[in-house]
């Protein structure tokens, strides 16, 4: 343990400090680095590390899930309205907390890609250490996650894809552990693209034959310890790894940003019919009201941990989420959220029934305070946050199918949502997929982060829910830091 958290820290590269420091990393940080690696257990800490710095606050844990793209997308109301909340859902990036809060994300983006790059750099010199499987394994997790950040960097800082020019500099791509402030250019869109694709395909390819979520269930993946599982340890837990399919989910998510239907369908689709080897069943299955609600076998599951292709653990997610969520300042009102979910005709979806997500309560004021992360009746956080799930498979599938597709996947994924059954073909239109796909993208995802990024996907120049904004911004300034060294 001791030796994950030196190699968490002796990366701070990327530290929010004067330009000569953006890139200094200390001699004694690369002696403890070597140490790190002279190990099998050494490339599985280091690993493990850039897991634990994803799922921090600064990151996954908060700022980039439930808070910053949650905002820009007019989920949450502000209590206060001279605070760093209220500044970023104006698309006000000039404030001093703002430009702190985007500066702390771009740096502890880019310390995980140090983090990765450090590994990487390391691991084919020393490939005679690894058993099991695990240097295809340590690779292609690494060189996936590496494409993985990239890509969200790339959403969230780079251009409305509809607009984008394929020459437009945009944003670094990190492929080594250097001192050289030039090595952190940014560089055109499409040759990040091009890289994103590429360490996918590379990942891809070391974990098609051997990663053993193509071989075991998820019950066993998720129980270390059962007989017919893994012997290794290392291999438990796939859904909160960058899995194969995590790879494949990704590339459908990329090729869908860039309008490539046909590849987003293609790869969507092989996440939706994906089996286990072992048992010849579904590697992942939409959530239903017995996953979500519980019965006397099976607790509620208020993140359909049944559809997790990819999420990161924190086991202090709670003290994270109960402030943010119980006493802090982003809420949403009940009339909002009623209409958000249409209720009226709607009133027995498992993502709104029985103010199972929803807790109407007067704090401040009388107002929706949300349970997905933290129930503040059960006093029960929940320690993982999801980062892709299979019903945006569905979803993508829906918006780059055709019509007869679009609407058999809609009935599935109504069916489990227990959705109203006069829905069912009343996907007539294009128009029809993307109103309805806006829709569910906001009820399936709330809290998650993904409503921003499907809106500037589209290049949606307006925003009717929950209140008309016309003025959506969607190119985030890069930190000063950044633009003063470029």
């Amino acid at each position: 343990m001791k030796k994950l958290f030196i190699f968490l820290f002796i990366l701070t590269c990327l530290g929010i400090t004067a330009c000569s420091d953006w890139l200094n990393v200390s001699p004694v940080g690369e002696m403890k680095e070597t140490d790190l690696y002279d190990t099998e257990d050494g490339f599985k800490s280091a690993l493990t590390g850039v897991y634990i710095s994803m799922a921090s606050s600064s990151l996954y844990g908060q700022r980039m899930t439930m808070e910053m793209p949650e905002l820009l997308a007019q989920h949450w109301d502000v209590v206060y309205a001279t605070t760093s909340d209220a500044y970023l859902r104006d698309y006000d990036f000039e404030s001093d907390g703002v430009k702190s809060m985007v500066s702390e994300v771009w740096k502890s983006y880019y310390n995980a890609i140090v983090g990765l790059n450090s590994l990487l750099n390391a691991i084919d010199a020393k490939k005679g250490l690894f058993t099991n499987g695990n240097y295809e394994m340590l690779k292609g997790e690494a060189l996936g996650l590496r494409a993985f950040l990239h890509f969200d960097i790339l959403r969230f800082w780079g251009p409305v894809p509809t607009n984008a020019n394929a020459a437009e500099i945009t944003i670094p791509y990190m492929v080594e552990v250097t001192k050289e402030l030039n090595k952190l250019k940014s560089i055109s869109y499409g040759e990040a693209l091009a890289k994103i694709i590429a360490d996918l395909d590379a990942a891809e390819e070391l974990l098609k034959h051997d990663d053993p979520i193509l071989t075991y269930p998820n019950a066993i993946l998720n129980n270390v310890g059962v007989t017919s599982g893994p012997y290794d340890e290392f291999h438990y837990f796939r859904q909160n790894r960058f899995n194969y399919y995590a790879v494949k989910a990704t590339k459908a998510r990329c090729y869908q940003w860039i309008n490539d239907k046909g590849r987003a369908l293609a790869y969507a689709q092989e996440v939706i019919d994906a089996v286990s080897s072992q048992t010849n069943a579904k590697v992942f299955q939409l959530a239903t009201e017995e996953t979500v609600g519980g019965n006397a076998n099976l607790a509620a599951d208020l993140l359909m941990t049944v559809e997790h292709i990819f999420a990161v653990h924190n086991p202090q997610l709670s003290k994270i989420v109960e402030p943010f969520f119980n006493f802090g300042n982003c809420y949403r009102d009940i009339q909002a959220i009623e209409d958000a979910y249409e209720y009226a005709k709607n009133s027995n979806d498992i993502r709104c029934k029985a103010g199972r997500y929803w807790e109407d309560r007067l704090v401040i004021r009388r107002q929706n305070l949300f349970k997905k992360y933290y129930n503040p009746d059960t006093q029960v956080s929940q320690t993982v946050v999801p980062l892709i799930r299979l019903s945006e498979m569905y979803f993508i599938a829906m918006e780059c199918g055709s019509l007869q597709e679009a609407n058999a996947k809609f009935i599935d994924f109504r069916i489990a949502r227990m959705m109203d059954v006069g829905l069912d073909n009343s996907l007539r239109s294009r128009d029809d997929v993307d109103a309805r796909l806006e829709l569910e993208y906001r009820k399936d995802f709330y809290g998650e982060g993904q409503m921003f990024y499907f809106y500037k996907q589209h290049n949606r120049q307006t925003i009717s829910w929950p209140r008309v904004v016309n003025n959506v911004k969607y190119k985030i300034p890069k930190p000063e830091e950044q633009t003063n060294f470029e």
